[in-house]
């Protein structure tokens, strides 16, 4: 049941049964039974030609204390954001080694991002993932750079050794940019989210990243990097992180 979750979750719109079936390795009959179970159980909702997430999923998904706490402190500073900016204000936690969008605010003139709630994106060539790598045990960094990264633009890092570079430059700062890594023509500039750890960097160990993304030629990051870190900051002391750098 999980694989078909997975599978749907990670598929836009709808999937048909017999896709469903390749990408879980489960036999047709297999899949067709459990989604049946799924469907009764609203995990799953039954679309024009395949499967769609269906709402049980979304409930059960807001239930998440973490994640819940996490959008409810980041909400009014993320609302400030998009009435100071208009741009498109993101939250992300990481995962492995990807980046999943918990919450994103736009404006009527706001850039169009492919990145939506609950999408996951390659945490090597976003803002927000750098910016929470910088904050992270040197383990989780390793294990981003140990798997592929390919170029997704022309300005995406793909050496190691220059992405150890750049961690360290976001570690002095802490404000991350995104130059048309991940998508061509989006620039962003992110900031962590930390709270206090015996563990993490300096004391400090990051569990989300905020980011402001908008259309390369029309925003200028680092005019907004101040106001994406006091923003950080803000959330983190109400998350717990007591005092800012």
């Amino acid at each position: 049941m999980l694989l078909i979750l997975d599978a749907v979750a990670a598929t836009p719109g709808e999937i048909g049964l017999t896709e469903l079936a390749r990408r879980t390795g489960l036999k047709k009959a297999t899949v067709h039974r459990l989604a049946a179970d799924l469907l009764a159980h609203q995990m799953l909702e039954r679309g024009g030609y395949g499967y769609r997430l269906g709402l049980h999923a979304f409930e059960l998904g807001q239930h998440v204390p973490a994640s819940r706490r996490l959008r409810a402190t980041a909400l009014p500073y993320m609302t400030d954001l998009l009435t100071a900016t208009g741009e498109v204000v993101q939250l992300g936690v990481i995962d492995g080694t990807e980046i999943v969008y918990v919450e994103k605010l736009t404006a009527r003139h706001s850039v169009a991002t492919p990145a939506k709630v609950g999408t996951r994106l390659p945490a090597y060539c976003s803002g927000l993932g750098k910016a929470i790598l910088a904050f992270s045990d040197d383990a989780v960094v390793e294990q981003v750079l140990a798997a592929p990264m390919p170029a997704r633009t022309s300005t995406t890092i793909t050496d190691p050794a220059r992405f150890r570079v750049e961690i360290e430059k976001i570690r002095e700062s802490g404000v991350a940019y995104d130059r048309e890594e991940g998508t061509a023509g989006i620039l962003c500039v992110a900031s962590a989210i930390v709270v206090d750890s015996y563990h993490g960097r300096d004391g400090h160990r990051a569990v989300a990243g905020l980011s402001i993304a908008g259309a390369a030629g029309r925003i200028q990051p680092a005019r907004l990097a101040s106001a994406v870190r006091t923003a950080a900051l803000s959330i983190s002391r109400s998350l717990g992180y007591p005092q800012a750098r």
